[in-house]
Order: structure tokens, then sequence, then C-alpha cells
């Protein structure tokens, strides 16, 4: 008996071609397209009257209205009062009537919260075989950093409920697979599968690494008046607490005091957050009190495709992060030849170190930061070795690769004709 095409939907909280971080996933469905599975796309969007269905890409995208109508918008708030997400009814009551309409071998669903336990909480005989991504925000709990819907009481009971129902967990990386199993996850459902990075943030001109860099290292430069003879030191990520771009700052006196002089490039969107408030204002008063603001610029949100340029640039790039599921900027470093410094909690930190393509150091630590930047700053050999295998470690994290694992993950799941 053939075996049809594997028709999978792959459910996601939002998803935007613009959007750098949807770029990941749309690459992801178009390797499997290539190997003949019918993927297609849902989403939530508030604001909508009824669900639109519409073709991006070559991938049909069904958009689900969780706010429509006065009924639903007060039970979207009773639901989020206690469970911290403003569209859960929502979603449940859209989403059940999407299912009644098709049918699919196969549910791709990323994040156990808010997603997963929309998907849990339909009829068994209504929903397809579930497969959960755990990319880390939906269970982890950092209350001290405002970070995680792990932190929250009524989010955790509901946790296990999801990983009965999935058929298979994908974790972002070996620290979520662990983080799940403790949150009540059966170990043999949960398999470690990291993100992927899109195809342009590989080097693809031809021209030689060295030579790109710098190329870039002279764009930069010239762009925020940089010194052309001071290295560059690079963080790119949204400005949340838990990114632990406060440790940077704080590290730049240490560095500083060892007549190591780097200029630091903060890159990312602000955040506000109840403890914290408005995040860029806080890291730059940071730099004031501790003196170093010279050394410092709060570059603010970048085009996707200045990324590379920026990552290529730099000396080293730092992942401060205090806890983080996987990081893919670490990833995007490595493509283009540059260190990294990771510290252990984030999840990418298993795969830089296996690779020697950066430094690994403990979290919440200024000090651990600076000693790592004075090693690789003035260490040329150990710069190099970092900067020779980080392409070694990119490599692993193209879009056909993670497409193929997952694809090898759901291959059961196939229906035969």
């Amino acid at each position: 008996m053939e075996a049809a095409a594997l028709r999978i939907l792959y459910f996601i909280p939002r998803y935007d071609m613009t959007a750098m971080g949807n770029r990941i996933h749309a690459e992801v469905i178009d390797a499997w397209r290539q190997h003949g599975v019918t993927a297609e796309v849902i989403t939530l969007t508030a604001g909508l009257r009824q669900r639109v269905s519409e073709e991006q890409e070559g991938i049909l995208v069904h958009r689900l209205p969780v706010s429509s109508g006065i009924p639903l918008k007060l039970a979207n708030r009773t639901l989020g009062l206690a469970l911290h997400y403003p569209y859960l009814a929502g979603a449940l009551t859209h989403y059940r009537q999407f299912l009644q309409t098709r049918q699919y071998d196969l549910v791709h669903v990323e994040t156990a919260f808010p997603l997963g336990v929309v998907a849990a909480l339909m009829p068994r005989k209504l929903h397809p075989p579930l497969a959960v991504t755990l990319p880390g925000a939906d269970i982890m709990a950092e209350p001290e950093y405002d970070y995680g819907y792990g932190r929250f009481r009524t989010v955790r009971a509901l946790l296990p409920h999801v990983f009965n129902r999935a058929v298979v967990l994908r974790a972002d990386s070996p620290q979520i697979r662990d983080l799940a199993i403790r949150r009540g996850a059966a170990p043999d459902k949960v398999v470690a599968i990291p993100y992927n990075i899109t195809a342009d943030s590989y080097p693809s001109d031809g021209m030689p690494l060295l030579q790109l860099r710098a190329r870039c290292r002279a764009e930069v430069v010239a762009r925020h008046h940089l010194d052309s003879t001071r290295p560059i030191v690079v963080s790119l990520s949204r400005l949340h607490p838990f990114k632990g771009v406060a440790y940077l700052v704080e590290a730049l006196p240490h560095v500083q005091a060892a007549s190591v002089l780097p200029q630091v490039l903060i890159i990312g969107p602000n955040r506000h957050t109840p403890r914290f408030g408005d995040y860029g204002v806080y890291l730059r008063c940071r730099a004031v009190d501790l003196g170093v603001s010279h050394s410092m610029q709060l570059v603010g949100s970048i085009d996707h495709a200045l990324t590379l340029t920026y990552l290529a640039a730099a000396d080293i790039v730092v992942v401060p992060s205090v806890a983080e599921s996987f990081n893919r900027v670490a990833v995007e470093a490595a493509a283009v030849g540059t260190p990294t410094v990771v510290t252990r909690t984030t999840g990418v930190s298993v795969y830089v170190r296996e690779q020697q393509a950066g430094l690994v150091i403990e979290p919440r630590s200024a000090t651990a930061i600076a000693e790592a930047l004075i090693r690789l700053l003035t260490g040329q050999e150990l710069w190099d070795i970092c900067h020779r295998h980080a392409p070694k470690l990119a490599a692993a994290f193209s879009s056909t690769a993670i497409a193929a694992e997952l694809l090898r993950l759901y291959e059961p799941f196939r229906v035969s004709d």
C-alpha cells in the first residue's frame, strides 16, 4: 500500500514573513515540501472578524480571529486573569471550529503554553496526533527576571496534561529536555532537536571569510564612528532582563582595568517589564554609574539583513543570558567565524563547548564575562582556535538539516492510503 503525503498543520502564535523569527519556520516548511510533505500554517490574529486563509510564498496560512465579538473578549479577559494569556478563550473557540473543516496527519505546535494547552483541550476524536515544540519560554521560570510562563502556578498545573496528550515533544536543547522531564514529561517522549538558522545567516557571495569580516568591520566602524584599532564586542538580543545584558555592562570596568578596551554594541529591540521598567534606560543608567558609557552604544533594532554584518564585524559576540533554552545568535555568529562567550545556562552552550567555538561561562557574573573577554582579546591562539571551529558548528544548524531531523521524528505518523 502506497503511503500518502504527510499532512502537517504548523500551529504558531504569530506568523509574519517579514519577522526575523518567523523565517526559520518558513524555511523548515519549504524543506518539508521538497520531500513531498503538505504543510499549512495556522496562527492567532487579534482584530479579525473572521478566519482568513491566504497564501504566502507558496504556504497556505490560516489566521484565527481570537478576539471577535464582545462575549469572546469578555471570556478572553476572564481566562487571561487566571492563565496570563489574553486570547485563550478565542483560540479555543476558533481552533475547534477550524479542526472541524480540515484533516491532518499531525499538528506541529510551537509552545506547550499557550498553544499546546489549546490543542490538548480539544476532543481526542477531533484532534490529530500532537507534536509539541518546547522553545523554553513556555516552561521556564525566572520570576526574578520577569520571564517564563512556568513561573505561573496555573500554567505549571496544565503542562503535564499537554505532555500527556502529545505523541512527541521536541525540546530545542538538551537543557530544555531535562527541564520538561522535571515538569512531568515522560523521558521517552522528549527529543532534543535545536532550532535552525536561516539561509541568509551563512556567507553566500563566495568571498573569503576573512575578507568578508574585514568588509563588515569597516562598515560597522564607519556607521557607529568607532575606533578601528579597538576590538568590537556585540550583544544581539531583545533587551529583556533574562538576557543578562546588564552583566555585560557591569563587566566593562573589569575588562578596562586589565588595559583591554573593547567597544560594545548592544543591539536589539527594547522591552519593558514590571520589575525593571524600560530595560534600555536601565542599561544606560548602569553604564553611566559605572563610568563606561563612552565604551558602549545602544544600537536598537536592526533589519535582519544587517545581522550578518554586525556579527561578522565583531571580534566577540557575548550571549550573557541568565537562562535561555537555545539562542540562535551564537550559531549565527559561528557561521561568520566569530567566537562567542555563552553562559552555561543557555541551551546552545552544549554545542559551543563541544565544537570549541567559544567560551562557556557561569551565568549572572560580570566577573566571568570579563575574564572570558580578556582571555579571547589577549590570547590570539585561543581566539584563532574558536574562529576556525565556529563555521563547523554552524553547518549543523541549516534549515535543511533541522527539517530533516524533524521529518524523521514525524514520519511514523504518516497515514497510508
